[in-house]
C-alpha cells in the first residue's frame, strides 16, 4: 500500500485461489522509555485491532514461508520511527502470530521434532535428558501459539484415550481396529453427553477440533476423565497451564516452570508408552523460558487467535462484499474491508468490553500469575491525550 492509502495489487498469471497466505500485525502497547504505559490493547486477540499487511494466493510451503519471512524481516529492519511533533515513537515488532507448522518451517525441522531442543519423538518422555540438550534460544521469539496449544493438548489426551486398550504409540494390524472402535465410542459419548463433535473431519476445512471445543473438553474434567479414561489430575493440570498462558496476565515463570515440570512427570508416570507430542513438549519443557524471554509482555497478548479468526472474515468479505468484475477489483475490496474493520479510530468508538478473564480463572491458574490489584483504566480513546501530555512534558523540559 502506497503512502496515499491506495492499495497496490500485483498482476500475476495462473493464480490458484484454493490457498491464501496472510500476514497481519496487532498493536500491543504504547509506552515511554521509562516503562510507563500510555496505552495498552485490551483486546489483542480480537480482529478489531488486527491490521492486515498482505495476502497472497499461494500454498503454505517451507519455501514460501521462508521467502515471506525474509521479506518482512527486511521491512522491519528498515522501519523508521514515527514522529508526532517532538515525540518520537520507535516500533518493536514480534513475530508470534504463527502456529507450530510455520515454526517448524522457520527452524527447518519436522513438525514431530522440538524446534527448540531438537528432541525426537522417542526422546520426548526422557525428562532426565532434557537438560543435557542445547536449546536454540532464537526460537523463543516465535512465542507459544497459545490457541493451538489448547487444541494440541486436547488431541494428545484423545490419542492416549484411543490407545488405552493397546498401550502403544505406534499401532498396526488388529490394534488399529481396536483403536477405531474405542475412538467411535468416545466420539459418540461426547456427542450425546456434551454436544461436542470430537475429531470429526470437515470437508475441505480440517476437523471439528477448534479452540472452543478444546476449552470445553478440558474444563469439564470429571466428564472428560470418565468418558476417555484419562487421569483427571492430568486433565486439570493441562487446563490450568493453558488458562495461565491465555489469560493476558503476566505469568510467574518460576511457578509456571515448577508446575509444568510436575505435569510432565505425571504424564510420563501415567503414560510412558505414548511419546509426548512436540507441541506439548514445547509447552511443558520450554514454556517458562519462552515466557521469560518476553519479559513484561504477557504471553497471552501474543496469541495467534486474531489471525486465525481473520480467515473467516477473509472468506466472508470475498464472497459477500467484493466486486466480481475482475480479480484486481475483488482483491482491492477485500483489502479495504480488512482495513476498515480493524481501523483503530473506529474500534475506539465501539462499546468497551468488561474484562472478566481473571474472574473466570481457576484458583490454581491464578497462583501462576502476577495479578494486578489496580483497576483497568487505559483505553484507546486516551491515547491522544496521553501523547499530548507527553508532548507538554517534553516542552517543559
Amino acid at each position: 500500500m502506497d503512502p496515499r492509502g491506495k492499495v497496490t495489487i500485483s498482476r500475476t498469471l495462473d493464480v490458484d485461489d484454493s490457498s491464501v497466505f496472510m500476514a497481519s500485525l496487532v498493536a500491543i502497547r504504547l509506552q515511554r522509555n521509562d516503562g510507563t504505559v500510555l496505552w495498552e490493547n485490551d483486546r489483542p486477540s480480537s480482529t478489531f485491532y488486527l491490521r492486515s499487511i498482505m495476502f497472497k494466493f499461494t500454498k503454505e510451503t517451507q519455501t514460501t514461508v521462508a521467502a515471506l519471512k525474509a521479506g518482512i524481516s527486511r521491512e522491519i529492519e528498515t522501519l523508521q520511527p514515527t514522529t508526532l511533533k517532538k515525540v518520537k515513537i520507535v516500533h518493536e515488532l514480534m513475530m508470534t502470530m504463527i502456529d507450530g507448522k510455520i515454526t517448524s518451517y522457520l527452524s527447518e525441522t519436522s513438525t514431530v521434532v522440538c524446534d527448540i531442543c531438537k528432541a525426537k519423538p522417542t526422546q520426548m518422555n526422557n525428562l532426565e535428558s532434557h537438560n543435557l540438550r542445547d536449546n536454540d534460544e532464537e526460537m523463543y521469539q516465535y512465542g507459544l501459539s497459545s490457541l493451538h496449544a489448547w487444541i494440541k493438548c486436547m488431541e494428545c489426551l484423545l490419542h492416549i484415550a484411543y490407545r488405552l486398550e493397546v498401550k502403544k504409540w505406534s499401532c498396526r494390524g488388529d490394534d488399529k481396529d481396536k483403536i477405531k472402535i474405542r475412538k467411535s465410542a468416545i466420539q459418540r459419548a461426547f456427542k450425546e453427553e456434551c454436544g461436542l463433535l470430537i475429531d470429526v473431519v470437515k470437508q475441505g476445512a480440517g476437523s471439528t477440533n477448534d479452540g472452543n471445543t478444546a476449552r470445553r473438553f478440558l474444563k469439564n474434567k470429571a466428564t472428560t476423565a470418565r468418558i476417555t479414561g484419562i487421569n483427571e489430575q492430568l486433565i486439570e493440570n493441562f487446563y490450568v497451564i493453558l488458562q495461565a498462558i491465555a489469560s493476558g496476565e503476566r505469568v510467574d515463570h518460576t511457578k509456571f516452570s515448577i508446575f509444568c515440570n510436575e505435569t510432565a512427570e505425571l504424564y510420563v508416570k501415567l503414560y510412558p508408552w505414548y511419546y509426548m507430542p512436540s507441541s506439548v513438549h514445547k509447552l511443558l519443557m520450554h514454556g517458562a523460558d519462552i515466557i521469560k524471554h518476553f519479559g513484561a509482555i504477557p504471553i497471552g497478548k501474543l496469541s495467534e487467535e486474531a489471525a486465525e479468526a481473520r480467515n473467516k472474515d477473509f472468506r466472508h468479505y470475498r464472497e459477500n462484499h467484493s466486486r466480481k468484475i475482475n480479480r484486481i477489483a475483488t482483491n482491492e475490496d477485500i483489502f479495504h474491508n480488512l482495513l476498515l474493520s480493524s481501523d483503530p479510530k473506529i474500534t475506539s468508538l465501539r462499546p468497551r468490553m468488561t474484562k472478566q478473564n481473571v474472574l473466570l480463572l481457576s484458583p490454581k491458574a491464578k497462583e501462576l500469575l502476577h495479578l494486578s490489584t489496580e483497576p483497568e483504566e487505559l483505553e484507546f480513546i486516551n491515547i491522544e491525550s496521553n501523547l499530548e501530555n507527553l508532548q507538554n512534558s517534553s516542552d517543559s523540559e
